[in-house]
């Protein structure tokens, strides 16, 4: 945050130019009666081209493995996936480690007609960790939520 040449206010300045190389793969399978795994990498090197670093807040390295199993085939299925990320850079040049975070998902699609429901367990494992805060605040580091619980009902008409 700058503040504005014409009064007091502060004013937001997006980086002006960005550098960003990697790439991504995934694979995914689908098997009678629901049964799905899916496996995804992503590698990506963000760099500011005005001051040459790398860009704070960004993993160089990100898994994700789900899998969705069914439960009572055709009606309802539980999912559970696991999010890697590898470590990042704060806007103070520190490092956060990288993380391995669990989710677990309980979901149909047809408990009753035009009726969707799931309950989800985010951070199934209750890990602790700290994403890093942007440069224009106080705190190097934000705490992330422990283990949270979401019911989600969807009626379609």
């Amino acid at each position: 945050m700058n503040p504005d040449p014409l009064d007091p206010r502060l004013v937001f300045n997006n980086t002006d130019s960005v550098d960003v190389k990697g790439g991504e793969v995934e694979l995914e399978g689908r098997w009678e009666h629901g049964l799905r795994a899916r496996v995804s990498y992503a590698f990506a090197e963000a760099v500011d081209n005005a001051t040459g670093q790398r860009l704070s807040n960004s993993p160089q390295h990100v898994g994700i493995l789900q899998l969705t199993v069914p439960v009572w085939p055709g009606k309802v299925f539980a999912g559970v996936e696991l999010l890697a990320l590898s470590s990042r850079e704060t806007a103070y040049g520190n490092r956060v480690p990288g993380q391995v975070l669990a989710h677990l998902t309980l979901f149909s699609h047809a408990i009753a007609k035009n009726l969707e429901v799931s309950a989800s367990l985010y951070n199934l494992f209750d890990k602790r960790y700290h994403d890093p805060a942007a440069p224009d605040f106080a705190q190097e580091l934000q705490p992330r939520d422990g283990r949270t619980f979401r019911v989600k009902l969807t009626c379609r008409f």
